[in-house]
């Protein structure tokens, strides 16, 4: 039973549920109930309700994140027996965001359009289909952006890239973070500097070339550098 906090202060509603409960509960029954609160921060529920919401296991369910979201498509296309290029549901998986509904019904309408101008399934379909879920899938790439990007791939605090340690994670973060600031934005490097505690463009040119460096002879780095190019190119249509 969906949205349960709707019961609150409905008096008749409780009553007749609270004996449904009893019913299914006393008969081996199983009850899964949502909210968009905990037990606990119910308003309006009679105590006798809300000791019953107690008894069992409360979950909180979060939005999912990227891969789980790859996986519930890569599952919906293998129980209806369709096959997509990789980059066609990544790009969906990352743009829809929000609930698997929505998820789902992109891929619908993804497939429906395909099918009725009779094209293949592609990026460039992709992207227009996508366009009707979301307010806008264009971005121009902020540094800001780029941060955020690099520092949760690394789980580094973007705060500390603009500190003054060396630890080596948090040099190679924003190493690496200038060198795709230079790559993807129009901004100079005197700006790009000041995005990292004010350093001057002779570190961001120094930054650029150790990545280059690290991308020609490390191929766990190149590896790194390849998955967050593609995140940040999925935000741009």
């Amino acid at each position: 039973m969906d949205d349960i906090q709707f019961f609150g202060n409905k008096e008749k509603t409780q009553d007749i549920f609270f004996h449904i409960f009893n019913h299914l509960h006393q008969n081996g029954k199983q009850l899964v109930l949502t909210s968009d609160r905990s037990p606990r921060d119910l308003e309006g529920m009679e105590e006798r309700l809300l000791s019953r919401f107690k008894w069992g296991l409360s979950a909180d369910l979060q939005v999912p994140d990227f891969e789980t979201r790859i996986a519930i498509l890569e599952k919906k296309m293998y129980a209806d027996g369709i096959e997509l290029p990789r980059e066609v549901v990544e790009f969906v998986a990352y743009n829809i965001n929000t609930n698997i509904r929505e998820l789902e019904a992109a891929l619908i309408s993804l497939l429906a359009q395909a099918s009725l101008n009779k094209k293949d399934v592609d990026l460039d379909l992709a992207k227009k289909i996508i366009k009707n879920f979301v307010k806008s899938i264009s971005r121009e790439v902020s540094i800001d952006y780029i941060q955020k990007t690099v520092c949760d791939y690394f789980s580094v605090n973007v705060d500390m890239l603009r500190e003054k340690t060396r630890k080596r994670m948090i040099v190679q973060a924003r190493q690496l973070s200038m060198f795709l600031a230079k790559s993807y934005t129009k901004n100079s490097l005197k700006v790009i500097g000041k995005h990292f505690g004010g350093r001057d463009h002779s570190t961001v040119i120094h930054s650029c070339q150790a990545v280059q460096n690290l991308i020609d002879t490390d191929q766990e780095f190149r590896e790194a550098v390849a998955d967050i190019q593609k995140k940040i190119q999925m935000s741009i249509s």
